[in-house]
């Protein structure tokens, strides 16, 4: 099987003697770097498959992206486990074993006789078994890496209190809340060229607020925000692009020299010329 080949490859990689120098000196922390970046790298693949005009051909250029930087993924598991097989702790038989076994578990509706007509009961099957699995854990937070991009992270401490019942009870009271937070910040900063300790310390809280309020106007609209604000990132990179090109057909070398008002006319155009090339790609699929 492929996998087998693979983790002989990898056991190979680690050889204390024969192996490769640079896999030889990895350990799990070391490692932690890496993992992280092939996660971004994997994410944005996939973002690049969605928006593919194509996504379901073998051959599409941002498929091949996604295979290898899955690959990578499943690079940096394999050598998580074969660190910990040497030193006694787990095989990546015992991970995969491991997950199964979880799954199995955790879904009672497709293994078992329970029942789930939608993904929210499904999504209630889960919590369940995982609270009784968890039952040692004090706080109901624990489990959500402190090391998550604080919009995510923010996203999951929300989730988690509405399952407790914390939640508002119509929408109109998210955005008054959120209004409130915006203007409890506009009071420290407002009209001021720069701010002291104490009104930085106070605005930096502030800002905290209307970001985390902000989470959960997207969690009470199902909307991940952390995707909604890699889109509007790579959105604006790409229009801010866009205006550079029309800038330099212009025969400027930057933005520098131009007035608002100018700048503004060249967000315009780039915007409408982000739009009419989306158009393209949505008649092209």
């Amino acid at each position: 099987m492929a996998i087998d080949k693979f983790i002989e490859t990898i056991k190979a990689l680690r050889d204390p003697v024969t192996g490769c120098p640079w896999n030889r000196e990895q350990t799990h922390a070391s490692l932690k770097r890496y993992l992280l970046e092939e996660l971004y790298e994997c994410l944005e693949a996939i973002d690049l498959v969605e928006n593919s005009s194509d996504k379901a051909l073998a051959n599409n250029n941002s498929n091949l992206m996604l295979k290898e930087e899955l690959g990578d993924v499943l690079l940096q598991v394999a050598l998580h486990s074969q660190i910990a097989e040497e030193r006694g702790a787990f095989t990546f038989n015992d991970v995969v074993e491991y997950v199964n076994e979880k799954m199995i578990r955790r879904h009672p509706h497709v293994f078992k006789d329970a029942k789930a007509a939608n993904a929210s009961e499904v999504d209630t099957h889960w919590e369940k078994i995982k609270k009784a699995e968890k039952s040692h854990r004090k706080s109901i937070f624990e489990g959500i890496p402190k090391e998550l991009p604080a919009l995510a992270r923010a996203w999951l401490i929300s989730k988690k209190a509405v399952r407790e019942s914390f939640e508002w009870d119509e929408e109109s009271k998210l955005w008054e809340q959120l209004q409130s937070e915006i203007t409890e910040l506009q009071e420290i900063v407002l009209n001021k060229e720069s701010l002291n300790d104490t009104e930085r310390a106070d605005a930096e809280l502030e800002l905290g607020d209307i970001l985390f309020t902000a989470v959960n106007v997207a969690r009470w609209f199902k909307i991940d925000p952390e995707d909604a604000l890699r889109k509007t990132n790579n959105k604006f990179t790409e229009r801010f692009d866009l205006m550079l090109e029309i800038v330099k057909a212009r025969g400027a070398d930057s933005l520098k020299g131009f007035s608002p008002e100018e700048l503004e006319a060249f967000w315009k155009e780039a915007k409408h010329k982000q739009n009419e090339l989306w158009k393209q790609k949505t008649l092209s699929t």
